[in-house]
């Protein structure tokens, strides 16, 4: 008999309904994605939206449901289909009654998979044959490419994805440097051949080629790439953003790469998105963009699927939930 009611607050592929439901016969699916829908412009579907949401033990959900700790006093666990989290802190989801996780890990592959692009479209000279493409022209020995291999990579922050990155630097025979939060410097952590603590991150930042940022975004890491900071770098660094705009003082990344403090930046995040028409990275030449996908595969709602089932495997037998929201530590 069904004593867990699940609600799945986004719409999902039938199929991966049919995963949750067999997770266990305990539990009995609620899908309020019509409701949501309706509750827009109808008092009768938002009324029965409530009713539901009141109801609900668990919480499997996407876009963030107005009010949600007050509308759903018997909620026990809700599950973010996402891994950026400072949106569910800034609602006071994280301190209300229930737990809350996030799908950190699901996406690590191709974002770091991402980081490699940008760090070989820099290397082997894509921004320029790109151009030439587009000109029409084809001129061999115009340039030399540069190998990746042999290069220092300095990653800030080891969660899944900087895990991942240092895995891949391995592969692709790199020297790996990483910033992690606490600790002493060690060497030899895993895939990482040099760790640091947060004191040692502009020794890090002088001895790196590549800078991944894979932080979350806390008070402690907003703006934690700074001038001071640039201006350790090598002239021959880049820098690449994968985790959230404000982690780099955006103004002051400009100014670095205009006057070529550092050699060049990939982007996929920034301080204000959609990037405004009128900042000045648009036209640089040693900066590549893209707007905010490095996450998006096509297989992102079965993967974080897997993961909400496996967690309410947990949940159901009483185990620790994977990737707890914690507001001490702010992610």
């Amino acid at each position: 008999m069904a004593d867990v009611r699940v609600g799945i607050f986004m719409p999902l592929d039938p199929a991966l309904v049919k995963m949750i439901e067999e997770v266990s016969p305990r539990i009995e699916i609620r899908e309020l994605a019509p409701l949501v829908s309706e509750a827009a412009t109808s008092d009768e579907a938002k009324a029965k939206l409530d009713e539901e949401l009141r109801h609900i033990e668990v919480l499997y959900f996407g876009g963030i449901p107005e009010k949600l700790a007050a509308r759903s006093p018997d909620l026990k666990w809700a599950q973010y289909v996402g891994t950026g989290v400072e949106g569910l802190f800034k609602a006071g989801l994280v301190d209300a009654h229930f737990a809350v996780t996030n799908a950190s890990g699901t996406n690590a592959q191709p974002i770091a998979e991402h980081c490699f692009m940008f760090m070989m479209m820099f290397m082997k000279q894509m921004p320029q044959w790109a151009e030439e493409k587009a000109n029409h022209a084809y001129r061999r020995g115009l340039s030399r490419s540069d190998f990746i291999e042999g290069k220092t990579v300095g990653i800030l922050g080891l969660g899944g994805i900087g895990l991942e990155v240092a895995r891949l630097g391995q592969a692709f025979r790199m020297r790996v440097l990483a910033v992690r939060r606490g600790g002493a410097r060690q060497s030899g952590v895993g895939d990482v051949d040099e760790m640091y603590p947060p004191s040692g991150l502009q020794d890090m930042l002088r001895e790196s080629d590549f800078v991944v940022v894979a932080l979350p975004l806390t008070a402690e890491t907003e703006r934690i790439i700074g001038e001071a900071e640039l201006r350790a770098m090598k002239p021959t660094a880049y820098i690449i953003n994968i985790g959230r705009g404000k982690l780099i003082d955006e103004a002051a990344m400009v100014r670095a790469l205009k006057d070529n403090v550092i050699a060049g930046a990939g982007l996929d995040v920034f301080e204000v998105e959609p990037l405004p028409k009128e900042s000045g990275l648009w036209d640089m030449p040693n900066v590549l963009m893209t707007p905010h996908v490095s996450g998006g595969v096509v297989n992102y709602r079965e993967r974080t699927t897997k993961l909400f089932c496996e967690n309410l495997r947990h949940y159901l037998a009483g185990e620790p939930l994977e990737n707890l929201l914690d507001s001490r530590r702010g992610y």
